[in-house]
């Protein structure tokens, strides 16, 4: 159900914001807003309450963002206070963000390393994927102690797992299956 909501009003947006030829500006706006609700969480568990009237709620999201955003992106957030969509407001503007990207021809890639990795590793990674994709890379770095060395590279829905601890799995599981036949 959630899934289904977030991506409805998402498109909704997304939809307008081709509609009115502003998707990068609606992005950004969309990017910006995410990340103020996220560090200001205290926010839509106010709208959220059942104990403040709606009008209260409308009129708060509107003295927020009000002159902070585009009328249709206000416009939306008022909406989903409306509709007592308020703790959808981060995923429905994040997967906005998401289809935005798409749009443009991003692709979303993320690798993971067992230490930090250095700006100039990142960039012939985030290289060498554009060249194999034919796409724009946005490329995001995490770092998982755990996987012990080497690296996880995921691209959209495929995973290339060079890691030690994926290694070492893969192993374990062929012996497992020797010992079994």
């Amino acid at each position: 159900m959630a899934e289904l909501v977030t991506k409805r009003y998402a498109k909704a947006l997304f939809d307008v914001a081709e509609e009115k030829n502003a998707l990068e500006a609606f992005e950004q706006e969309a990017i910006k807003i995410s990340e103020i609700l996220k560090e200001n969480i205290d926010f839509i568990q106010i709208l959220a309450h059942p104990n403040i009237i709606q009008e209260e709620k409308i009129k708060l999201v509107e003295e927020a963002f009000d002159g902070n955003a585009s009328n249709e992106l206000v416009g939306l957030l008022v909406l989903l206070v409306k509709k007592n969509r308020e703790n959808y407001m981060i995923e429905i503007l994040d997967e906005f963000v998401n289809m935005a990207k798409v749009a443009q021809g991003f692709l979303q890639a993320t690798v993971t390393s067992a230490i930090p990795l250095q700006q100039e590793q990142l960039s012939k990674i985030k290289s060498n994927i554009e060249n194999n994709t034919s796409k724009k890379i946005e490329l995001n770095a995490l770092v998982d102690e755990s996987i012990i060395g080497g690296m996880i590279i995921q691209v959209g829905d495929k995973v290339i797992d060079g890691s030690i601890k994926g290694k070492m799995q893969a192993l374990k599981s062929e012996l497992n299956n020797l010992r079994l036949a």
